[in-house]
């Protein structure tokens, strides 16, 4: 590339005026000078070719000072009719490759006409009986005549209930501080002796049974117990029932608190003296009713239920919960 005035031009742009001089040249800047025969010996002349018109001659160039040389436009293509690029530039593209041949060229017609043959050619080979020649033949009758009979599963017994656990053996013994009165069925003469203040009476899982606490105990706990009946003297602290059914519970001297909690049908018989004192909690439980003798006739009782349903209203800013009565 050659630059002048401050621009690039290729060294393409005046190759006609370093091309060596000839007659020919020296016929084009001089038209005038030379005659047709001359034109004709130098090949410029028009050949007479039948009717065709004779190409005109190329008007003479007109002589004076080159024009300015301008950039020029990048070179064409290879093979596209332009000079070819300076020696030393960067090559020409590769061919792009060939287009595809032509559906059907490829003769894929016959190949699938083959195959199909010897697929067919393979059948045949294979006898009468085809593709079913290597298969074992079945024997007609059930299909699972010769597999194992199952046993028959026994029948479930109806009405049969699961064995009971076995029965624990009664208990009646003081373990260090705590009277322990367990397992005790049918028994109605059973009488316990307290010495000390601190013990405790625990009656757990009796059915049936009558119970005599005598003296002055801490407590008395009737846990898990069926029909049984339970009298006491004296419980400083409180005399509970839980988890039971179907309980009498007699106090002859006195006794503060009473507790009753997941039980039914429980009668609670309080003596003169710890009406006055004694409070009664329970929760969860049904057919409560305590028992006092009256306080003009000491030899009649007076029965009282403890209320199982409540009803809950907002009156002055607060709740209120009172018992239901079915009083008429």
């Amino acid at each position: 590339m050659a630059q002048e005035g401050g621009e690039f031009v290729p060294e393409y742009a005046n190759f006609r005026s370093k091309l060596k001089p000839s007659s020919n040249t020296a016929i084009l800047e001089n038209p005038d000078k030379y005659t047709t025969s001359d034109l004709n010996k130098a090949g410029m002349g028009s050949a007479p070719t039948g009717d065709a018109p004779a190409p005109k001659a190329a008007a003479p160039k007109a002589a004076g000072p080159p024009p300015p040389k301008t950039a020029a436009a990048p070179p064409p293509a290879n093979g596209a009719g332009g000079p070819p690029p300076p020696a030393g530039g960067p090559p020409p593209p590769p061919p792009g490759p060939p287009p595809p041949p032509p559906p059907g060229a490829s003769g894929g017609g016959d190949s699938q006409e083959d195959a199909a043959a010897a697929l067919f050619k393979n059948i045949n080979e294979l006898g009468a009986d085809g593709v079913r020649a290597g298969l074992k033949k079945a024997t007609k009758g059930p299909v699972n005549q010769e597999a194992p009979k199952v046993a028959p599963k026994a029948a479930p017994k109806l009405g049969t209930k699961a064995a009971p656990p076995a029965a624990k053996p009664p208990k009646c013994a003081l373990v260090g501080k705590k009277w322990e009165i367990e397992y005790q069925n049918n028994e109605h003469e059973l009488v316990v002796e307290v010495t000390d203040m601190k013990h405790t009476v625990y009656i757990f899982k009796c059915n049936k049974t009558t119970i005599q606490v005598k003296g002055k105990c801490n407590s008395i706990v009737v846990d898990n117990c069926v029909k049984t009946a339970v009298v006491f003297e004296n419980a400083l602290s409180q005399a509970e029932i839980v988890n039971s059914k179907d309980i009498k519970m007699q106090c002859t001297g006195n006794a503060p608190a009473i507790n009753m909690d997941n039980c039914t049908a429980v009668t609670y018989y309080m003596s003169a003296e710890s009406v006055e004192s004694a409070h009664i909690i329970t929760a969860k439980c049904a057919a409560i009713n305590i028992i006092r003798p009256k306080p003009d006739d000491p030899d009649d009782i007076l029965e009282t239920p403890i209320p199982e349903q409540f009803l809950t209203t907002f009156k002055d800013g607060q709740w209120v919960t009172e018992m239901v009565s079915h009083d008429d």
